[in-house]
């Protein structure tokens, strides 16, 4: 992705926020005049100013008018910033830009991480979409394929949705073949389009990144990563060398972005009974309180391809 690009994505997402907002503030202009009438007096003392009334005068009116808005607003249930945009960068407002027009580091930020991505999703996950996820693999006489169409729409909700209801992430259990990789590569490639900076590895591979940071063969921001990009997905969770300091690092960091809100996609073989032997009972627990747990049930689709069936 290259700058030009960020900015276009941030600007679009600044757009929405901002209509947001606007439609946010008419609804509390219809059910409470009085906030009505207050924004009215706030956007009128700019013109005061200019005929002369001193700044420090208005000023303390406005902040008189802000803090009884603020009143009003909590008194009717309401937060106090319900109707401002909330901007995920506050450095520049989500405009791309800071003072004297330099691109913000989020913007910077965006476009590098979009490329890591695309670098991570090589090698055959990169065109995993939703819309090549076929349903034909799954049988309709024992209710596979609608629980597999529910497990796809449900995916596709979340990343187009991302990061508003992304809640801590998604549990994908079921046996190999089932198409776990694909939904979760597709749900990687579409929040990345969005600008979102993804990581998609295997346990093993995130594993080998902490081991590899602890004995300082790699310097400790390959850690931190893991634990700042906006979704992480572990796939195959289960299938690493399994130690006690697998089982500490993988624990740690799933905790951690739990605690931190920043969402995670987990795919396994195992069933939540294997997780508890392999991991124990507090990371199951936080698993099955915090994610949305997708069963995928069906016969292995590459045993199924090698058939031709």
């Amino acid at each position: 992705m290259t700058l030009n690009e960020a900015l276009n994505i941030k600007n679009e997402k600044r757009i929405a926020l901002l209509e947001e907002a606007d439609s946010k503030r008419m609804e509390l202009h219809n059910k409470l005049p009085e906030i009505k009438l207050i924004d009215k007096k706030i956007e009128g003392l700019p013109f005061r100013m200019l005929g002369g009334e001193s700044k420090e005068k208005l000023s303390a009116e406005a902040d008189m008018l802000n803090a009884e808005r603020e009143r009003i607003l909590l008194s009717a249930g309401y937060t106090k910033d319900y109707d401002l945009p909330k901007f995920e960068c506050l450095d520049c407002n989500d405009s791309g830009y800071t003072q004297g027009l330099k691109i913000c580091h989020c913007i910077k930020e965006m476009a590098a991480a979009t490329k890591y991505t695309e670098s991570a999703l090589a090698g055959g996950l990169i065109d995993k979409t939703f819309d090549n996820f076929s349903l034909d693999f799954y049988s309709r006489q024992n209710g596979e394929r609608l629980q597999m169409e529910g497990i796809l729409n449900g995916c596709k909700r979340y990343a187009e949705a991302f990061p508003n209801d992304s809640s801590a992430g998604l549990l994908f259990l079921g046996g190999t073949g089932l198409g776990k990789t694909h939904l979760s590569a597709a749900v990687a490639n579409k929040v990345a389009s969005k600008g979102y900076s993804v990581i998609y590895e295997s346990a093993q591979q995130i594993f080998d990144t902490c081991d590899a940071v602890r004995f300082n063969r790699m310097d400790i921001s390959q850690r931190t990563k893991y634990e700042n990009c906006s979704l992480l997905i572990i796939d195959d969770l289960g299938a690493e060398c399994i130690t006690q300091y697998s089982v500490s690092s993988i624990t740690s960091l799933i905790d951690l972005r739990i605690v931190n809100g920043r969402p995670t996609v987990i795919s396994t073989n195992l069933t939540p009974a294997a997780i508890k032997k392999t991991y124990g009972e507090r990371l199951l627990s936080r698993l099955l309180g915090e994610f949305r747990v997708l069963q995928f049930v069906g016969k292995d689709i590459r045993m199924q391809k090698i058939k031709g069936e």
